[in-house]
This record gives C-alpha cells, structure tokens and sequence, in this order.
C-alpha cells in the first residue's frame, strides 16, 4: 500500500465516522421529537428510534476500533458498578439495571 492510499484510507474512515456520528445525533434529536408528539403509535416509533441508536452505536464503536463483546463488557461493568453504587438496592431503578444486566449476559452468551 502507498502512502497515498493509506492517507485515502484514513480519510473514507474519518467520513465513515463523522456520517455515523450525524446519524446518531439525527436519532437522538428524532427521539425527543417523538417524545413531544401526541401520537398513538409512540412504542413503535420509540422501538424503531432506539434500534437505530443502538445500531449507530455499534458500528461507530467497531469504526473507533472496539469489539462489539468489548462494548457489551463495558455496559456490563457500568451496569454493576451502578448497580454497587445504589443506597437503596429495592428501588424500580436498580430493578431496571438487574433486569438489563441479566438480559445482556443471556443474550450474548457472556
């Protein structure tokens, strides 16, 4: 490989990264707008919005150079360390972050 295309590799993978990051912002901001409407059909469109992200935020993190394992790891660690963290561990809160931790691990074999 020449150093040209290296530098031309360098620049697809910086477009790549920057279209992602404007994607996932575009999904947040459409999150909020759907948040403020009043339709009926708010799950479906919540489930398509946060699929997105959640796409959005893997395929960035593969482009920063993470593992998908890597990424669910970490998610793993905060949810602990959050769940650790807790005063009260009978909260709905700390309900919610066993109940995604549990998910996690069953779901991707970990």
């Amino acid at each position: 490989m020449t150093f040209f295309e290296g530098e031309l590799d360098i620049t697809k993978k910086i477009k790549m990264i920057e279209k992602l990051k404007s994607s996932l912002l575009s999904q947040v901001a459409d999150l909020y707008s759907s948040m403020a409407d009043d339709d009926n059909s708010k799950e479906e469109s919540y489930l398509d919005i946060l699929s997105d992200i959640l796409i959005l935020t893997y395929l960035l993190s593969n482009k920063l150079g993470t593992s998908n394992e890597a990424l669910d790891i970490r998610v793993l660690n905060k949810l602990k360390i959050a769940m650790l963290g807790s005063k009260d561990h009978y909260t709905d809160w700390d309900r919610e972050l066993g109940e995604l931790s549990r998910h996690l691990l069953k779901s991707r074999n970990l």
